[in-house]
């Protein structure tokens, strides 16, 4: 998987991944939302069930860079599978312009995945799970082994790509039950499903955003809102932001949580609602950007549960 003519002089290979992070993966940036986004599903975690552990920990620092690694992971694993379309449609990017090399995205990849697993077997009770989220990633690097059917058909990659998030959340759960010296067959399996969902719709909801178009934008790019009409991607991304809401709001009365996660989630439904809905009232290339929207109520609602729930606002 990882063969091919390497380059690695170390200033060398440092200047280009370095090149090619600030402008495909900012680490900053991309640190920060992974550990707000790991800290709000383990606060609630911790105040759904409830857990007698602390909100920081060792433990946490893992979770929060099993996200970022995750993340930086597939955005890898991508620049690999589309470097052809890339060479075509987005000549512009590092790798397709020369700029970084394919063994420098290779080597990089693959010093990903020992980190991955390396943190991962300091918590060995849940190691196998975390062994199974990078197996699906590998085969999502494949193509599940029929490239030519998943390549044609955007909505079945879709289906066959997104459940890596859910299994990521999956082993975050199992990750905080562990430290809680639980086990998950300990756990309400419905509250649990429903914390997992609430977070996996957001994410959905990010990905339906990112491929969304006005016409004067569309090209032979294939996008959500060429196969659905523009109003019909807005209203898939809309209506999985949308069960995160109830799922909020109800988990929110159920276990009697904090009014400011409440608050969060409804400020960062509207935003989300008002920017879609500018965009089907003047479609443009600049009211087209709801993925940076989708990302702020990702965001928000992760904050309104790290404050709401873990810190008792």
């Amino acid at each position: 998987m990882l063969a091919g003519s390497v380059d690695l002089t170390p200033s060398r290979y440092i200047d280009r991944i370095g090149t090619y992070l600030a402008e495909m993966f900012p680490v900053p940036q991309r640190l920060i939302s992974s550990f707000a986004v790991y800290f709000g599903f383990r606060t609630l975690i911790i105040g759904v069930f409830p857990l007698k552990i602390p909100v920081f920990s060792l433990a946490s620092i893992i979770g929060g860079l099993d996200v970022f690694l995750l993340l930086l992971m597939l955005r890898l694993m991508d620049e690999l599978k589309d470097r052809d379309i890339d060479k075509r449609l987005f000549s512009h990017r590092p790798l397709p312009s020369g700029r970084v090399k394919e063994s420098d995205i290779r080597c990089t990849l693959l010093g990903v995945i020992i980190a991955y697993l390396g943190i991962n077997l300091w918590a060995r009770e849940t190691f196998w799970m975390a062994a199974l989220v990078l197996a699906y990633a590998l085969l999502m690097f494949r193509y599940f082994f029929i490239p030519r059917i998943l390549r044609s058909y955007l909505l079945l990659n879709l289906a066959t790509h997104n459940p890596i998030l859910p299994l990521m959340f999956f082993l975050l759960a199992l990750q905080v039950f562990a430290e809680g010296r639980q086990t998950v067959r300990e756990a309400d399996w419905f509250r649990l499903l429903l914390l997992v969902l609430m977070y996996w719709s957001m994410t959905f909801a990010w990905e339906i955003a990112r491929k969304i178009k006005s016409r004067e934008e569309e090209t032979e790019y294939v996008t959500y809102s060429r196969i659905f009409g523009p109003v019909g991607a807005v209203a898939t991304a809309l209506g999985a932001q949308t069960l995160t809401l109830v799922i909020g709001l109800h988990i929110c009365a159920v276990c009697s949580l904090s009014i400011f996660f409440a608050g969060f989630l409804i400020a960062g439904y509207i935003l989300v609602l008002a920017a879609s809905v500018w965009f089907l009232l003047r479609p443009s290339a600049r009211t087209s950007r709801l993925k940076p929207w989708a990302e702020c109520y990702i965001l928000l609602v992760a904050s309104g549960s790290l404050l709401g729930v873990g810190f008792g606002w």
